[in-house]
């Protein structure tokens, strides 16, 4: 049996899925569409693909993106310089003023805040700091916090951390008002075309009718070509998640189940919510506190599935990374998460982590 292999192409970052959505309408129109029965389906994948072109290189050449980046690096550089300052209380100081916050910081403040802060979807991340300067300000005090050397670095934190917030929000009314549609919105009209070419080609591929001889073996080749495909996106993402980078969550990668891809059962790839990561949260970019994994932006998009859907987008900048943050428990999934934006197509039933047909 010929299987098209799984991966939740749903935890990829903006730029991810659509470099992946491109390498596709590659492949199907140099494996002539016709003999892979996808004639009908090739238009609007076409047009649809160059909305979301179009509508990512807008959102990268944005000036607010470029402020986000450049504040999203100033906040995680300096809330690490923070959390080895507080580290460096497991060495016995003779300063009594450390020695009273001492307990505080280990059993509370390291306990809660992880390395793994800056590698949190964007907006998540974002609650995640603004709990944790809450904290700092609150169990260790101006004494604490000027015992420890860390106030100047504090209020730099806090700086970053709001400009970031404050380019963040321009820059989704600065797409919401954008003429080709929301990033969110052309994800999963693609989704929803990916599902049908993989539907089609793999039902070819199997296909023991006479009549479909000639489209079974150009489809057989296809999936062969698309596995290539998934397998590189994967390694791509598992690479850009493995170095921490921070990139826009755009794929916002906060949804996606678990991939498995050996996985010979005759099924649909699924990006079923399980951002790319576990954990709770709402849409890509959310805001919140709570364990996740991924850091997407979503735009938006690391992945759990999310206790409230509500978000703008699904691209994410997608780190993944565990951690507990203080708030509401709402968190993110990778990048601009809402509601699952991968539903399966017309005729699928969701079954664990797989959408089968």
């Amino acid at each position: 049996m010929f299987t098209i292999n799984t991966f939740s192409i749903s935890k990829l970052n903006n730029a991810e899925f659509t470099g992946f959505m491109i390498n596709l309408q590659k492949a199907i129109t140099t494996n002539d569409p016709t003999k892979l029965g996808l004639v009908e389906v090739l238009p609007n994948f076409g047009t649809t693909l160059q909305k979301l072109i179009d509508q990512v290189y807008t959102t990268t050449g944005s000036e607010y993106t470029a402020a986000m980046l450049e504040t999203d690096l100033k906040r995680d550089q300096t809330y690490k310089r923070i959390r080895l300052r507080l580290q460096m209380v497991e060495v016995a100081e003779d300063s009594a003023a450390i020695k009273a916050v001492k307990d505080v910081v280990k059993t509370h403040l390291l306990a809660k805040y992880t390395s793994k802060v800056p590698q949190l979807p964007y907006q998540e991340e974002s609650a995640i700091l603004q709990g944790f300067i809450f904290d700092l300000n609150d169990k260790l005090g101006d004494e604490g916090i000027a015992a420890l050397g860390i106030t100047e670095d504090l209020q730099a934190l806090e700086d970053a951390n709001n400009e970031f917030i404050a380019a963040y929000n321009s820059r989704a009314t600065e797409r919401a008002a954008g003429d080709t549609g929301l990033t969110l919105k052309l994800r999963q009209d693609m989704y929803a075309l990916y599902q049908q070419v993989c539907f089609i080609v793999q039902y070819l591929a199997n296909s023991t009718e006479t009549a479909n001889a000639e489209k079974a073996t150009a489809c057989q080749t296809f999936i062969g070509v698309l596995n290539v495909l998934l397998a590189d996106a994967k390694r791509r993402y598992n690479q850009r998640i493995s170095n921490g980078t921070g990139e826009e969550g755009e794929g916002e990668g906060g949804e996606g189940g678990n991939t498995n891809p050996d996985d010979s059962s005759n099924t649909i790839p699924d990006d079923e919510g399980g951002e790319g990561g576990s954990g709770s949260g709402s849409g890509s970019d959310n805001s919140g506190s709570g364990s996740n994994t991924g850091n997407t932006d979503n735009s938006g998009s690391g992945s759990g599935s999310g206790n409230s859907n509500t978000g703008t987008d699904n691209s994410g900048s997608g780190n993944s990374g565990s951690g507990s943050g203080s708030g509401s428990n709402s968190g993110s999934g990778s990048g601009d998460n809402t509601t699952d934006p991968n539903q399966p197509s017309e005729g699928g039933v969701v079954n664990g982590d797989e959408v089968s047909f």
